[in-house]
């Protein structure tokens, strides 16, 4: 993380590359510094390939429309996918903000105290 970056307060102002990571505290999901984890909710587009095929390019397209299409949050939260070790969480998070006081919850956590904090409903994505 380069230290002469002024635009980085606890996060890049859009959530890319490996130096975002989140954190809930209190209910409240802020991006701080780390080693990725929180990311732009936008999927990449890729040409055609063995691994990315007609059907994976053309979902790309229309989860990127929608995610285009959610208004932006009136308290200036970023919309950001939130790692974690049970699947990726779509999530408004606080960037630049500092996180709130108290317990402090990251996907470095256990499933059990990441899920009840994110408040994720645990076994409704282990259908696939």
């Amino acid at each position: 993380m380069p230290n002469g970056n002024k635009d980085h307060h606890g996060g890049p102002a859009d959530c890319v590359g490996a130096d975002c990571d989140w954190v809930n505290s209190n209910g409240r999901q802020s991006c701080v510094d780390g080693s990725g984890g929180c990311h732009k909710a936008h999927f990449c587009e890729a040409e055609e390939s063995s691994f990315h095929d007609k059907n994976l390019q053309e979902a790309t397209k229309k989860i990127n429309r929608i995610l285009s299409r959610i208004p932006a949050d009136p308290k200036g939260r970023k919309l950001s996918f939130c790692e974690t070790h049970m699947g990726t969480l779509l999530a408004w998070v606080g960037h630049g903000a500092k996180p709130g006081k108290g317990r402090q919850v990251t996907r470095r956590d256990d499933d059990a105290t990441v899920a009840k904090a994110l408040k994720l409903k645990v076994g409704a994505s282990k259908k696939r």
